[in-house]
Parts: structure tokens; sequence; C-alpha cells
């Protein structure tokens, strides 16, 4: 295949061709943060081009497909066509003009009749055992790939890059939303108050959470990737704001704010989660500004009870020895608190343990309090299911029967990505296939049915070949942003206990919302090379097959 056939193929195929890619949340007053008119998905910029080889060899290996891609994040680059694929244009509030390539799909789903019903993977002991690319790495070699000892520009590992932070502000006179300003910039028009913020991170994987406090109506529920925070029914000016990254760009970097009151005051600094601003002091935010800092920097900049002006420390505490939630004006607490990324809840300050029915849900606390968001280990994976697909946020929960209450026990959730095309409604699945050929002659492991009739399907991100050492790492790394054609998109790890715990007439759930679900959105752990060959959740690789395939891949750039 040509470079330039294969770039064509790699952009259709990646589902990246997207420019400021945000959740569309829109306004009772004025226009949201303007959304490159894509369906409501997680905010990242990627542009496609240049070449890289797709081998369909390993230790699993039946063929070789050749061919070329690259994604580079944050920047245009000219592709192996000699064309240049932009991206990352600062979109202002109902501009259209920063989109230029936003519909960017994955045609993957064949329709019953033009795809096999099931293939199966190659016999890995049909392997040359004297084929060079395939010979037993050395244990100094599997050290050496183990430790992460590899160069700069090694094809397995991971460039460094830093977020872009963009945010809009939600003006009180004006009723429409300010210009976007970007990373360390204050967000402020001359001082003027605001109702609701819009903040969302590109040039890098993860995801940013926000939400803001009004003394009359205490803090809104928690938004993401450029939604817009709920507009309070009293259109009361945002007194204090909460921030945290979550997934990759939460590996390598801390979260700073601060905020500037109506009367001219500056707060300290609060950071990942903190509380900042000012609670029921009679004043409001008329600015605020982000910053971010890798990890392992010692940023100068000092985190203390200064980022809040109020009559107590807002937030979770501990008093005396235990874990309680003080609201900010010193009143006692009952709701949802944070601490980073856990998520605990709080009856008149104290946290709640064990069992408890919250929002219509039957959650379960660990002893310290802390949601746990996995009930497999604690209640085992005994069915029947109920699976409700958010399409909109792109979150799949699995749920499990609590009597004749129903299904309200959210056993997990997963990450997916989902299409234009994913249908609405109520399904039962009809069918699985272990390996399944799509069009464009690529394959998904572990794949189900949605329903009768119907050519989409649950499936594992995308592969070359019916071997699980020919992945396209970008599938696996833009989960929850690239669109597919319709398939509802899950890592390898996840569509597996669907495909082996979810028996044939399961129930499936496809619908719209805003909040993802009884839990936060689930996050892919780390960015992987975009050399990388397999789906670090596959729970069927080895570690010798993985030392194996690194070696080779190292092997193939001269390393």
């Amino acid at each position: 295949m040509n470079s330039q056939s294969r770039l064509r193929r790699t952009l259709i195929l990646s589902g990246l061709i997207m420019a400021n890619f945000t959740f569309a949340a829109h306004a009772t007053v004025g226009e949201a943060p303007h959304v490159a008119a894509a369906e409501s998905q997680a905010s990242q910029t990627i542009v496609a081009g240049s070449s890289r080889n797709t081998d369909a060899a390993g230790p699993q290996a039946a063929s070789s497909s050749g061919g070329s891609q690259t994604i580079t994040v944050g920047q245009g680059q000219a592709s192996d066509s000699g064309q240049s694929s932009q991206a990352g244009q600062t979109l202002r509030p109902g501009d259209n003009s920063g989109s230029q390539a936003s519909e960017g799909t994955d045609p993957e789903t064949a329709s019953p009749e033009s795809a096999s019903s099931e293939t199966a993977a190659p016999d890995t002991d049909a392997q040359d055992p004297a084929d060079p690319m395939l010979m037993p790495v050395t244990e100094e070699e599997a050290k050496e790939n183990a430790e992460g000892a590899l160069p700069e520009g090694h094809p397995l590992t991971v460039p460094k890059r830093e977020p872009r932070l963009q945010a809009t502000v939600l003006l009180c006179d004006a009723m429409q939303w300010s210009q976007p300003f970007v990373n360390d910039q204050w967000c402020d028009v001359d001082g003027r108050p605001f109702y609701s913020i819009s903040v969302f991170v590109e040039q890098i994987i993860g995801n940013i959470h926000y939400r803001a406090y009004t003394s009359t109506n205490g803090w809104t529920r928690w938004v993401m990737n450029g939604q817009q925070t709920p507009i309070p029914a009293d259109q009361a000016p945002i007194e204090a704001i909460q921030m945290r990254f979550s997934g990759p760009v939460s590996n390598d970097y801390d979260l700073y704010y601060t905020t500037r009151l109506t009367d001219g005051r500056e707060t300290g600094w609060a950071r990942n989660g903190l509380s900042a601003g000012v609670m029921n002091q009679g004043e409001a935010l008329s600015a605020f500004r982000m910053a971010f800092f890798r990890k392992d920097d010692s940023p100068n900049i000092t985190v203390d009870d200064s980022a809040l002006v109020s009559a107590h420390a807002d937030g979770i505490q501990y008093v005396d020895g235990s874990l309680r939630y003080i609201h900010g004006d010193g009143s006692n607490f009952t709701g949802w608190g944070w601490v980073g990324n856990d998520r605990y809840y709080f009856t008149d300050s104290y946290p709640v343990t064990g069992w408890q029915y919250i929002d219509g849900y039957k959650y379960y606390f660990d002893e310290g309090g802390k949601l746990v968001t996995d009930l497999e280990p604690v209640i085992g994976a005994n069915g029947p299911y109920l699976i409700r697909i958010n399409k909109e946020m792109n979150c799949m929960t699995i749920y499990v029967q609590d009597g004749a209450n129903g299904y309200i026990i959210p056993l997990k959730s997963f990450l997916t990505s989902c299409g234009d095309d994913t249908p609405l409604g109520t399904f039962k699945t009809p069918e699985k296939y272990r390996w399944r050929l799509m069009i464009h002659d690529l394959y998904t492991q572990y794949a189900t049915r949605l329903g009768s009739g119907l050519s989409i399907l649950m499936h594992s991100i995308i592969y070359d070949a019916p071997n699980p050492f020919s992945v396209w790492a970008s599938t696996y790394n833009h989960m929850g942003v690239a669109r597919s054609a319709g398939c509802i998109r899950l890592t390898t790890a996840d569509s597996k206990w669907i495909y082996d715990h979810c028996p044939l007439g399961t129930t499936v759930e496809v619908y719209n919302s805003q909040i993802p679900g009884p839990y936060e959105r689930p996050a892919i752990e780390s960015e992987i090379p975009f050399e990388q060959t397999w789906d670090p959740t596959d729970p069927n690789i080895t570690e010798d097959q993985i030392a194996q395939e690194s070696a080779r891949i190292a092997a193939k750039y001269g390393y």
C-alpha cells in the first residue's frame, strides 16, 4: 500500500481528525463555549501525519501488514502525502471557523453480510523459531526494558508533552461568553463577575474536572473537558472553584489555581481539587488563573488556607484524628466530597462506610469511607447484568440487581468510544465473536453485537490482524475522544469482561446524559508509545511475549 493510501486510511481509522474536540454543553442563557461540530465527547487536539509502520509481526503474528501513520499532538505537521494537517486552533464561543476537519470517524464495523462470523487466532507454536525477530531476549535485555531505561527517541518511549489549558467565563451582566484565556493568563474581563465557567485541556491525553460554588446554591456537580458548570437558578455569580486533572495528565502534572475577588483581593493558590475563592462573605470572583507544574518540579507556589476567604477551611480535613468534611461557613456538611480523584460521602460531616442508598443507587464505601468503584472483588461477578452506555459521555456502567429494587448496584464502569451512528434505545445482545473481521480488513477482539440485525458491536480497540501484537496504539490512547463509526469501542480487557460475563440476551440501554453515570468516567492509566503493538490491558499476553516484542520493535529502529 503506498504512503498516500496508508495515510488516508490512518486518518479515517484512527477517528482523530478533530480540532479542539470538547463537550457540547449548551447554556440556558447565551451560548456555551464553541464545540467543533462533534458529538459531545472529551477534549483533545490531535494531528495526523508522517509515518509509522504498523507491522502485524510479533510473538503471535500470522502475517505482516506494512504501512505508515503517526499522530502528533498540538501542532501542524506535514504528512507523507506532502499535505499539512493543522489543529490546536483557539476557538471562540460561537466561532466555527477554526474547525477544518471535525468529522473524523472510524468506519470499522462491517454489516453482518460483509464480515466473517469468527476468526481464530493463529497458533503461536507455528512460528519459525529461526526468525531473528522472534528469538527470545536475553535477561539483560529484558531487565533493561523492564526498568524503562530507554534513550530519548526510542520507539517505545512516550514524548513528554505539556498541557494547554483554555478557559472561558459566562459573564453575569452581558449573558455572553468571554474570549478564551490560555494557560496561566488571568481569566479576567474587566473585573466583571461570571456565573459559569468552561475549561478544557489539549495537547496531552487526560481530563480536567472542575466545579463552582455559590453561597445560595452550594457546589455544582463536577463537569469536565469543556462542559460548562451548571448555571444556578438565581444566576448567582461564582464565589469559589475547585479543579483537578485525571487520566495520564494527572500522572505527570499538578494543577494549581488562584482567584481574584470583586473587591480586588487576590487569594492564595489551591491545588488538585482544593477550594479557591470566597464563601459567604458578600463577594464573588472577578477572575481566576490556572497553572500546571510537573510533579517532580518544585514550583515557587505556596498552597495554604489563604486560597479560600471564609469562616472556616472548606473541604475534607482531619479533626481529632478523624476524617471530616467541614463546610466553609463552619457548618456540618452532607453530600459528596473528593480528595483528589477519590470520592466520599458525608452525613453531618462524617464519612459513611459500607452499603449506602444514595441518589437512587446502592453504593459501597470501604472502611476509610472511600467509594469503591469496582465491586467485583466485593460481591463477585454474578449476573444477570444490565449494561447502560452513556453515548454523550463515552461511559459504560454495568449494573446488578438489588433484589426487588432492580438494577441499582453499579458493579463497575468502563471507558468507551462511541460514534454519531451509535443508536439510542434498549437492545438485547444476540451474538458474540472472539475475533471479528471488520471493514478495511481490520480486526477487533471480543465483539458482542448490540442488537439483532444491527451492524453495531461492542468490541476491543483496533488491530491490523487477528493477532494481539498488531494493535493500533492511537485507538487505545484516544479512548473516549476519537469517534467510532457507530460501534462501542472498549479496551481489550473491558471488551473481554463483557464477552466472558454477559450472556446472549443481556439488556443494553444506550442513552445521552451530561452526567457520566453513578461513577465518574474512567480514564486510561497512561499513554502508550505510538509504536507499541499491544493493548496493555490485554490479559492474554505474557511478560515474556511483551519483552520479545519490545526487542523486535527496538531492533527494527536500530536500538
